[in-house]
């Protein structure tokens, strides 16, 4: 599902003497299938750039198309049931939106709002309690009686239950350790990969969104100032830098390991492995007479 910013603006407490404008002039498409990272420093316009996904926010100035949905500013949009389906959206700590009395009322509340069969509800619920990795066991538990770790599982079951056309993630991993983060990203991975859905991922962690994403978009005191894909925005170190951001620590030894022994050519790796490789293979190089 394709999306276009048009000439975004958005307006916090418009009229007042404490007017902000949180985003400016925002004109970018985020092609259909790809995931794409939204990065930038804290204050820079990301959370309120993706709420303009599902009407969550409306924008003060400008279009917002999703698909065949189109929010304009000052005129009237209506149909955000429809959309919020496709639309499918995980924020931090999502186990704080628990409120159901059970596991599968919480999970099957959102496709029962959108106006599916409970019966075609309790199908997508076992199709995808395996994929966050879930036992059905649980489902007649309360979800405030599970681990934190569960009761996370089960908030984003709720939101892939609809199967989502459209998965936005803001900071899903927040308060995760390393391998809880990795874990987490895996399962929204595989999603994205076996339901080709258009995945939108907000993060601080430069790894985690070198390592997932295949497009990005950096912004900067609400503008949109860098779009790409992954190589093409992370060969522009300098750029990056200056909007203080870090490269994700394999780019910046591998940048380093280059500098040091001349090395020229545009080869980027994002994961260790490959880095290692990489250096093992020109190191050796070197060493052959």
């Amino acid at each position: 599902m394709d999306i276009k910013l048009e000439q975004v603006e958005h307006l916090y407490m418009a009229g007042t003497p404490f007017e902000k404008k949180a985003l400016k002039e925002i004109n970018v498409e985020i092609p259909s299938g790809s995931f794409t990272a939204v990065i930038g420093h804290t204050g820079s316009g990301k959370s309120t750039f993706i709420q303009h996904l599902n009407g969550l926010l409306k924008p003060t100035k400008g279009t917002v198309q999703v698909g065949s949905f189109v929010i304009k500013a000052g005129e009237k949009f209506t149909d955000y049931k429809s959309l919020r389906q496709k639309v499918g959206m995980v924020f931090q700590y999502p186990e704080h939106q628990l409120f159901e009395e059970t596991v599968r009322k919480d999970i099957c509340f959102g496709p029962r709002n959108f106006g599916m069969s409970e019966q075609l509800a309790e199908e997508r619920m076992m199709e995808i309690l395996p994929k966050v990795g879930l036992d059905e066991s649980l489902l007649e538990s309360s979800p405030f009686q599970l681990s934190g770790g569960q009761m996370r599982r089960v908030a984003i079951a709720g939101v892939l239950v609809s199967l989502p056309e459209v998965l936005v993630l803001d900071e899903p991993t927040a308060g995760l350790d390393p391998e809880g983060r990795e874990t987490m990203l895996d399962l929204f991975a595989r999603y994205h990969q076996e339901h080709d859905t258009t995945t939108i991922l907000i993060t601080h962690q430069m790894e985690d969104a070198a390592r997932y994403a295949d497009y990005f978009i950096v912004l900067d005191q609400g503008k949109v100032e860098m779009v790409g894909t992954r190589d093409e925005i992370f060969r522009q170190v300098d750029k990056l830098r200056g909007f203080g951001l870090s490269l994700p620590e394999e780019v910046e030894f591998l940048y380093a390991f280059k500098e040091k022994f001349s090395l020229t050519d545009d080869e980027l790796y994002y994961d260790l492995d490959n880095v290692v490789a990489y250096i093992d293979r020109h190191l050796s190089e070197k060493e052959s007479p």
